[in-house]
């Protein structure tokens, strides 16, 4: 069965978030796994507030957390919406930059390099081509996903 991984409150969850998210027109890209809910037809940069939440829980996190957790399974163990978003998200409305370090904008992978090699690495090599094909290539202003789409600016 197709859905044998997913809980039926997954699915159940997941068949309502895609009937109550499901209005719009645009490029789909879809993520490579995951029940279809959160507006995949929509770019994030199109999307509103319930579809990007909807899409936040059922693809990027999920996703994420499991690339993360790859790259170190200890140091990611509690992977969630805090991690990217700081501790404080709910109260940013999940606003991004928000609690991540500070990189310098003119050339942030060597900032990162200078800083933690092996995890600038992981970022630049996994973390930002994924996030990019996730958020249809573009941030919420529509402008293309980079280092300093997640993190602030020195």
């Amino acid at each position: 069965m197709v859905f044998a991984r997913f809980t039926r409150a997954t699915v159940l969850t997941g068949v309502l978030l895609a009937a109550a998210c499901s209005s719009g027109v645009g490029p789909r890209v879809p993520p490579s796994s995951g029940p279809e809910i959160g507006a995949l037809h929509i770019p994030w940069k199109d999307k509103n507030r319930e579809e990007k939440q909807a899409y936040m829980a059922a693809h990027v996190e999920p996703m994420m957390g499991k690339l993360f957790q790859k790259f170190d399974k200890k140091g990611f163990a509690e992977f969630g919406c805090e991690t990217c978003h700081g501790a404080d998200a709910e109260r940013v409305d999940f606003h991004m930059p928000n609690g991540l370090p500070s990189l310098d904008e003119k050339d942030p992978v060597a900032d990162a390099m200078g800083s933690d090699e092996d995890t600038a690495k992981f970022m630049v090599d996994e973390v930002l081509p994924t996030m990019s094909r996730l958020l249809s290539k573009t941030d919420e202003h529509g402008k293309p996903v980079t280092c300093m789409t997640c993190h602030p600016s020195t």
